[in-house]
C-alpha cells in the first residue's frame, strides 16, 4: 500500500503551511534572520528541523544536497513491512540562504509548478509532509533516557554525570565550542570529549550540579535541554556488573603456553594476569593506564579471559588455543568496598575507537593480527529503543574500516516476570511445562522493556544472547520458593535480553550457553511475580570460569552467568575455528584479515539452529493465526536469533555432511554465482537431507544518510530446490526477516527423495543490491550439504571440490 498523500488544498491549510508562511512573513518584512531563533518552535538559521512524513522519500539526500551548506543529517529507516509508516527525516538548516531556497521550493510546489531540475524528490516530500518542526527538548531527552535520567543521584559534591551528543557536523570546532559555552552557562564541567568521523560521532562527557539535572528533566526552554547544538542527552554508560561467588580450585587440563601471534582480543575490565589459568595465555595492552587503578577484586576481565581461553572449566569439550588472547584493559575495579568495575573519565566509544586504531593502524601496530575483539560490557543505561547509540554506530565503522568482527553480549534484563491472575499457590501447583509457559507468558508481556543493551544493536558485530544452560550437576531439590522455570525448553536465560535490533535486523544473531538462571517465586497482589536471581543465582548453576584467588585458594575459579560470559565463550569458539581453518587449508592465512573475519562471522551464524523453544514461543507468544506465520517467526528470532550455535559443527567435519566455503568483493550492482557440488549419494533417497547456506559482509555506516546500512547483500533462493526434494525450513526467521542486518542464514529441509544426476551442482547466488557506494564490498559465503547417515556426503563433494584438507574426517 502506497504511503498517504496530501492534496495542495490540504497542505495549503495545514500547520506546515503555517510555518513556512511565517518563515515568509520574517523575509518579507526584512528581519535579521538570526532574530528568528528567538521563536523556538519555528524555523531558523543554524536550526536542526525534524520532516514527520507519511512514507519514505526516495533519493531525497541527494535533492537535499542541491541546495547549498543544507546537511542532511539523518533518517529513520523505514521498513517495507512496518506497521508504522511514518518516518522521519533530519535536516540542519546553515544560513538564511539555505532558508530561503527551501522556502521557494514550498512556494512552486503550492502554485501547482513544476519544481527545478534535480529537486524533484522535493515534491514527494512536499505531498508527505505530515509536520515539520524543530529539534526540541522532548527529542533531545527520549523517553528511555528521561527515565534513567530521573533516578540519578549527585556525588558527594552535588554534580551528576551524563553524556551529550552533538548535532554532527561537518565543521565540528563551532558546534563544540558552542555546547562547552553551554555546559559551563549552567556551571557544568566537561571530563572528556571525542569525535570520530566515520560514525559520525561527537560527544562529551560532563559533569552538571543536581539543579541543571531537574531543569533537563523539566524538558523547559533553557539550560542544556534547549542548546541546539546538542543532538542527545543521555545517562553517562555504566556496565553491567556481575556476580561472583568463589569456589575452590578445580583442576583443569589447560595444555601448553600458546605461542602463537594473537587473532583475538578481549576488551574488559583490568584481569589478574597471574592467575594460574591465565599466566602467560595473554598479552596485556594498557594504554589507558589502568593498571595501577585496578586495586579491588578483578572479577569481570578474569573471568571473561578465561572463558575465552578455556570455555566452560566444568567441562573439557573444546580443544586449548595455540594464540594467545590479546587482552586490552577499558575498565577496572576501584578499591571503594561494593563499587563496581567502572570505565576510566571516558566515553566507552572513545575508548574503544583509541585502542583499535593503535592495534590496527600506524607505522607500528599493537596487534596488527587482531580480528576478533569480544565486547562483553553492555551499557545498563541504555537499553537500545529505535536508535543507534554512538556507541554501535563507532562499532560498525570500525568494523568495516579495519575488518574486525566485534562479539558483543545482548545484555542482561533482570525485570520481573509477573502474572496477575495466578497466585504463588496455584503456580507452585503447576507442572514444569505449566511453569515454563507461564514465565513465558510473562515475559512476553513485557518484551519492550527486556530489550538490549547498547552497543548490541550494532548491525556489523556478532551480538550473542545466553542460552538457558550449562554443564553444572542439577541439584537434587532446589530451595523453597526457587524455581528452574525453563529447564529443558531450549530457551535463552530468563534475563537474557532480547531483540530485534535496528532497522529489524535480527539480534541477537545466535545464543550461545549462557548458564541456568533461576527465578524466586513471591506474590504480588492476588498475582505473583518471578524475579531473576541476583545473590545466589550461581550457587544453582553457571558457567564455571576463572576469578581473583583467595588465599589458600590460587587457583580459584567461579560461576557467572549471563550474555557475558556467552559472548566470551562465542569468542573462544572463533578463535579455534580460526585455528581448525588455519590446520586444514595451508594458505588460510594469505586470505586478507578481513575475510577471515567475515568467514568467521559467517560460519558460527551457519552453525545455529533455532531450538524446540520454537514451538513453545508460537504457542504462547503467537499470533495463534498460522497466516500470520512471519509474526510468529519474529517473536521466536526476538529470543533465539538464528539459533544456537552448534559448536562442534564449527570445529569439527562429518562424513555425513559437507561444509564449502568462500570469499569474495563486490562491486557496485554485481553478483557472483556459486556452484556446490550435490553429492549423488543423497539422490533417490526418502529421508531428512538439508541444504544451508551463509553469507556475512561488513556494512559501511551511511551516516547522514536516509538508509544507515550503506551496501545490502542479497542471497536468492536456489531455483532447484524442488527437485532435491527440500523447501524453506519453517524453524528459522522468515527470508524478509534474514535480510535487514548483515548477515544472512537460510536453511532448506525435506524427507522427500530429491534427484542428483552426475555432476550434479546448486547455484548460489550473491548480489549486491543498488547503492550508491563506489567501494568493493567484502563478503563470505558458507553452505553446507548434508543428510544424516549417508556417509559418503563429504567424500564425493570433496572430490568434486579438489580440495584435499590437511585433516581427516571423522564419521
Amino acid at each position: 500500500m502506497s504511503p498517504r498523500q496530501f492534496t495542495l488544498k490540504q497542505q495549503r491549510d495545514s500547520d506546515t503551511a503555517r510555518q513556512f508562511q511565517r518563515l515568509q512573513d520574517a523575509f518579507d518584512q526584512n528581519r535579521d534572520p538570526l532574530q528568528l531563533r528567538a521563536d523556538p518552535q519555528g524555523m531558523a538559521p543554524e536550526r536542526l528541523l525534524v520532516f514527520e512524513l507519511t512514507g519514505d522519500v526516495n533519493n531525497f539526500a541527494r535533492a537535499a544536497a542541491r541546495i547549498p551548506g543544507l546537511e542532511f543529517i539523518g533518517a529513520e529507516d523505514l521498513l517495507e513491512d512496518e506497521e508504522d509508516k511514518n518516518p522521519v527525516l533530519y535536516l540542519l538548516i546553515p544560513d538564511a540562504r539555505a532558508l530561503r531556497e527551501m522556502l521557494s521550493l514550498w512556494r512552486i510546489w503550492l502554485d501547482d509548478k513544476k519544481l527545478p531540475s534535480g529537486f524533484a524528490p522535493w515534491r514527494q516530500l512536499f505531498v508527505q509532509l505530515r509536520a515539520i518542526r524543530p529539534w526540541g527538548p522532548r527529542d533531545r531527552v527520549t523517553p528511555e533516557d528521561l527515565s534513567v535520567i530521573a533516578l540519578e543521584h549527585a556525588d558527594a559534591q552535588g554534580r551528576v554525570r551524563l553524556e551529550i551528543e552533538l548535532v554532527f557536523r561537518n565543521a565540528g570546532e563551532a558546534a563544540e565550542a558552542s555546547a562547552r559555552r553551554a555546559v559551563e552557562a549552567v556551571d557544568g564541567e566537561i571530563i572528556s570529549s571525542t569525535r570520530i568521523v566515520g560514525a559520525g560521532y561527537h560527544a562529551l562527557l560532563v559533569q552538571v550540579p543536581q539543579e541543571e539535572l531537574l531543569r533537563i528533566i523539566a524538558l523547559g526552554d533553557a539550560g542544556l535541554v534547549a542548546e541546539e547544538t546538542i543532538l542527545h542527552i543521555r545517562p553517562q554508560s555504566i556496565p553491567q556488573s556481575t556476580v561472583f561467588d568463589v569456589q575452590e580450585g578445580v583442576q583443569v587440563q589447560t595444555g601448553a603456553v600458546p605461542q602463537g601471534s594473537p587473532i583475538a582480543s578481549v576488551f574488559d575490565a583490568v584481569p589478574l594476569a597471574a592467575h594460574p589459568l591465565l599466566i602467560g595465555r595473554l598479552t596485556i595492552e594498557d594504554i589507558f593506564n589502568l593498571e595501577g587503578l585496578a586495586v579491588g577484586p578483578r572479577m569481570h576481565g578474569t573471568a571473561m579471559a578465561s572463558a575465552a581461553l578455556h570455555g566452560d572449566l566444568n567441562t573439557n569439550d573444546w580443544p586449548p588455543l595455540d594464540r594467545q588472547i590479546h587482552f586490552v584493559n577499558v575498565m577496572y575495579a576501584p578499591g571503594t568496598p561494593g563499587s563496581d568495575e567502572r570505565f576510566p573519565n571516558r566515553l566507552p566509544a572513545d575508548l574503544v575507537h583509541e585502542a583499535i586504531v593503535r592495534m590496527k593502524n600506524g607505522q607500528n601496530p599493537s596487534a596488527p593480527d587482531i580480528i576478533i575483539v569480544n565486547i562483553s560490557l553492555g551499557d545498563r543505561n541504555k537499553p537500545f529503543s529505535s536508535r543507534m547509540s554512538g556507541w554501535a554506530r563507532v562499532l560498525d565503522y570500525l568494523a568495516f574500516r579495519y575488518g574486525v568482527l566485534f562479539i558483543v553480549s545482548a545484555g542482561n534484563q533482570f525485570g520481573d516476570l509477573e502474572t496477575a491472575n495466578i497466585g504463588t499457590v496455584a503456580f507452585e501447583a503447576l507442572g514444569a511445562v505449566d511453569k515454563a509457559k507461564t514465565a513465558l507468558r510473562a515475559s512476553g508481556l513485557s518484551i519492550m522493556a527486556r530489550r538490549l543493551l547498547s552497543p548490541a544493536e550494532s548491525m556489523n558485530a556478532l551480538t550473542v544472547g545466553g542460552l538457558h544452560g550449562d554443564a553444572h550437576p542439577v541439584p537434587p531439590q532446589l530451595p523453597a520458593s526457587i524455581f528452574d522455570v525453563w529447564a529443558s525448553t531450549g530457551l535463552p536465560n530468563v534475563s537474557s535480553a532480547l531483540g530485534p535490533g535496528y532497522g529489524g535486523a535480527t539480534k541477537p544473531d545466535i545464543v550461545m550457553q549462557g548458564g541456568r538462571h533461576h527465578v524466586r517465586l513471591s506474590p504480588a497482589g492476588g498475582g505473583h511475580r518471578l524475579t531473576p536471581l541476583g545473590i545466589g543465582a550461581i550457587s544453582f548453576g553457571g558457567i564455571r570460569v576463572a576469578v581473583p584467588p583467595a588465599p589458600p585458594n590460587m587457583g580459584a575459579t567461579s560461576r557467572t552467568i549471563g550474555t557475558s560470559v556467552a559472548a566470551a565463550l562465542t569468542t573462544g569458539l572463533a578463535a579455534r575455528a580460526h585455528e581448525a581453518l588455519e590446520a586444514t587449508y595451508e594458505d588460510f592465512l594469505a586470505i586478507s584479515g578481513s575475510h577471515r573475519a567475515l568467514l568467521l562471522k559467517a560460519l558460527l551464524v551457519h552453525c545455529a539452529k533455532w531450538t524446540g523453544a520454537r514451538d513453545l514461543i508460537v504457542e504462547i507468544l503467537g499470533p495463534a493465526d498460522p497466516k500470520k506465520h512471519v509474526r510468529q517467526k519474529d517473536n521466536v528470532r526476538r529470543y533465539l536469533g538464528f539459533g544456537a550455535i552448534r559448536a562442534g559443527m564449527a570445529l569439527n567435519c562429518a562424513a555425513d555432511r559437507a561444509t564449502l566455503w568462500a570469499v569474495g568483493s563486490l562491486a557496485r550492482d554485481q553478483g557472483h554465482v556459486f556452484s556446490i557440488p550435490l553429492p549423488q549419494a543423497i539422490s533417490g533417497k526418502a529421508q531428512p537431507h538439508e541444504i544451508a547456506a551463509t553469507v556475512s559482509w561488513f556494512a559501511p555506516p551511511r551516516i547522514g544518510a536516509a538508509k544507515y546500512r550503506g551496501a545490502r547483500l542479497k542471497l536468492l533462493d536456489p531455483v532447484d530446490l524442488q527437485i532435491l526434494g527440500v523447501a524453506a525450513a519453517k524453524d528459522q526467521p522468515d527470508v524478509n526477516q534474514s535480510h535487514r542486518g548483515t548477515v544472512i542464514h537460510r536453511r532448506w529441509t525435506g524427507v522427500k527423495a530429491g534427484v542428483v544426476n552426475e555432476n550434479g551442482v546448486l547455484s548460489l547466488v550473491v548480489q549486491r543490491e543498488p547503492d550508491e557506494l563506489d567501494e568493493t564490498i567484502p563478503y563470505a559465503v558458507v553452505a553446507t550439504v548434508e543428510m544424516p547417515g549417508i556417509e559418503e556426503v563429504y567424500a564425493e563433494i570433496s572430490v568434486r571440490v579438489g580440495i584435499k584438507p590437511k585433516v581427516a574426517v571423522g564419521t
